[in-house]
């Protein structure tokens, strides 16, 4: 007789993964992707919700930001050398310093190059921002996280010196050559001091904190100096949040009121670039700048023209004092009463003569004498 075949092993479908479970699994399979959509998002982000940057609550977190990385970066110096042990009841937390310092240094870098990028032209700060710009995405790499001391070590410095070229001028209420030496020791006082508390203790590498911080902050120091005394470095804290030529400024109250004649298809150009000029006629040059409450400054408006033989040339340059504090910049106009026709090109520079923004324009004789499609705007 034969036995019966024990019953089949019930069959049970897999369980489907948990929405953890997958979210883990696409981030493994498009990590680049994902890396560079948090990048994007996280700048976006920024751009959208960081305030004003002479907002106190902004400063007082940078300033918590920046003591916290110099923090967690020393310890974990003196710990390889020896000089650090994490209390026992930190130690599981203290595993995720490096990774705590990486959001700290990521969110600084983030707003410092939205600050940097408001205020630079163009024309003359292209090339810092772009370094800039790559030191942001460096930081946003994965193997970032487990870089060492001294990689930390010199984005901190670079914030330090960023926070400094913002909280200095403000402060002060004025930019130029003392604002930004007072910059330079300001910072230059606190990596020492940090390179002092770093070495408390330390007596089998006293030279640690020269080689992870002093050496990589003195690059940046020169770096910042250099690029000051070139006029590339941005005029932080100044920007410039609009500038339009037009046949006509006037003052109007509390506001101003622009004449242009520009065809609204032209919709890239700011006012009338494109200047059809008659007898008569003015060149207004409108700007809105921004600067921290309490800020005095004289900007340059600088008149250049391009002669079809020689190229380029300065011609006039008008002064356009600016006082700040208003959320919708600093509003005013200059004019100019003789010109040619042909290329022009407007600079508005700062009294240290760095570029805060430029425009250029073409004047066309016009000699029609029919009434002009002229339209006002109100600022």
């Amino acid at each position: 007789m034969e036995e019966a075949a024990p019953p089949a092993a019930p069959q049970y479908a897999s369980p489907r993964p948990g929405a953890a479970a997958r979210a883990k699994r696409f981030y493994a399979e498009h990590e680049a992707a994902c890396t560079v959509a948090f990048f994007v998002g996280g700048f976006l982000f920024d751009a959208l919700f960081v305030g004003r940057i002479d907002e106190v609550r902004g400063l007082v977190q940078q300033a918590v930001y920046l003591s916290l990385c110099a923090l967690f970066t020393g310890c974990e110096l003196r710990e390889r050398y020896g000089s650090f042990v994490p209390p026992a009841p930190l130690k599981n937390l203290w595993r995720y310093h490096k990774a705590a310092t990486h959001f700290m240094l990521g969110t600084l870098l983030n707003v410092y190059t939205l600050f940097y990028f408001k205020s630079a032209s163009l024309s003359s700060s292209f090339l810092f921002l772009v370094l800039l710009a790559g030191l942001l995405a460096i930081n946003e790499l994965k193997p970032f996280e487990s870089s060492g001391t001294t990689l930390r070590m010199t984005l901190f410095s670079l914030c330090l010196v960023s926070y400094f070229t913002d909280l200095v001028p403000t402060l002060l209420g004025s930019i130029g050559a003392l604002p930004f030496l007072l910059t330079i020791a300001a910072s230059t006082a606190c990596v020492f001091g940090v390179a002092f508390l770093i070495r408390l203790g330390m007596t089998n590498s006293r030279d640690a904190a020269a080689r992870h911080l002093l050496a990589p902050y003195a690059v940046v120091a020169a770096l910042f100096s250099a690029l000051y005394f070139l006029r590339v470095l941005p005029p932080v804290p100044l920007s410039l949040l609009e500038i339009g030529v037009y046949h006509d400024v006037r003052r109007d109250g509390e506001r101003f009121v622009l004449t242009e004649d520009r065809p609204r298809w032209r919709f890239w150009e700011s006012g009338d670039q494109t200047f059809l000029a008659r007898p008569g006629d003015r060149l207004f040059v409108y700007a809105s700048v921004f600067s921290p409450a309490r800020f005095h400054e004289r900007l340059h408006v600088q008149w250049m023209f391009k002669d079809p033989a020689s190229g380029w040339g300065e011609m006039d340059a008008i002064p356009l004092d600016i006082s700040g504090g208003r959320d919708g910049g600093f509003r005013g106009f200059v004019a100019k009463d003789r010109f040619a026709p042909g290329r022009w090109r407007v600079r508005v520079e700062t009294s240290d003569g760095r570029e805060l923004g430029r425009l250029n324009l073409t004047v066309v004789d016009d000699a029609s004498t029919g009434e002009r499609a002229s339209r006002e705007l109100s600022r």
